[in-house]
C-alpha cells in the first residue's frame, strides 16, 4: 500500500509539472528508484494511475459530498466556500485541482476511458451532487429558474472554476475567498425563491 500511495503521490507531482501526456511511467519510477515493471505491477495503464488517482483524492476529500444534505441556496454556498477553504490551505489537493484544470489534455478517449474506470471503481461524479440537490430545491420552491438543475450546476462550477483558475493559473492577485462568495451569491440570487 505504501508503494501505491508513493506512485500516487510522485505521478500527481510528475503530471503537474510535465503534463499527463508527457509523463510517462518511466519518469515516475526513476523518481521513486522502482523499475518500470513496478509501476505497472500497480497500475496497467497511464488511464488506470489517472483513475487511481482520482479516487485517492476524492477518498480523502469528497468536496460536494455534504449536498447530500443541502436543504437551501446557502448550504450549497457554503459546501463551495468550504471546499475553496480546503484548497486554500491543503497543497495537495490545489495541486490536484490545478493539474485536472490545465495539465490534462481531455480528449473524448481519454474522457471516455476514464468514465468507463471510474464507473467501475464507484467514483461519484460531485457535479451530479449538485444537480440532484437543485432538483430537491426546485422541487421545495426554495429555487425559482427557467433553467434545467444541469445549467444552474454548471453556473456554479463555473464560479467555482474560473475563480480558482484566475488565482492559481493566471496569478491574479484579489483575495479568493470573498471574490467566489460574492460570484456565488450573486447567481443564487437570481435563483432564490422571492
Amino acid at each position: 500500500m505504501e508503494t501505491r500511495r508513493a506512485i500516487l503521490r510522485v505521478a500527481l507531482d510528475s503530471f503537474s509539472k510535465r503534463g499527463y501526456a508527457l509523463t510517462t511511467f518511466n519518469d515516475i519510477a526513476r523518481r521513486i528508484h522502482l523499475t518500470k515493471g513496478a509501476i505497472f505491477w500497480h497500475f496497467k495503464s497511464k488511464e488506470d494511475l489517472l483513475a487511481a488517482l482520482i479516487l485517492h483524492m476524492q477518498e480523502s476529500y469528497d468536496p460536494l459530498k455534504a449536498l447530500e444534505q443541502a436543504e437551501t441556496l446557502e448550504a450549497i454556498k457554503e459546501t463551495f466556500l468550504a471546499w475553496a477553504d480546503v484548497l486554500a490551505t491543503n497543497s495537495l489537493h490545489r495541486q490536484f485541482m490545478q493539474f485536472v484544470m490545465s495539465r490534462v489534455e481531455w480528449s473524448e478517449a481519454l474522457t471516455a476511458k476514464l468514465r468507463k474506470k471510474l464507473d467501475n471503481l464507484v467514483v461519484s461524479d460531485p457535479g451530479e451532487r449538485l444537480v440532484v440537490c437543485l432538483d430537491r430545491l426546485k422541487a421545495s420552491g426554495a429555487v425559482v429558474s427557467p433553467l434545467t438543475s444541469e445549467q444552474l450546476a454548471s453556473l456554479l462550477c463555473a464560479c467555482f472554476f474560473g475563480v480558482h483558475r484566475a488565482i492559481y493559473l493566471h496569478k491574479k492577485t484579489f483575495d479568493l475567498r470573498p471574490t467566489l462568495e460574492a460570484g456565488l451569491e450573486f447567481i443564487l440570487e437570481g435563483i432564490r425563491s422571492k
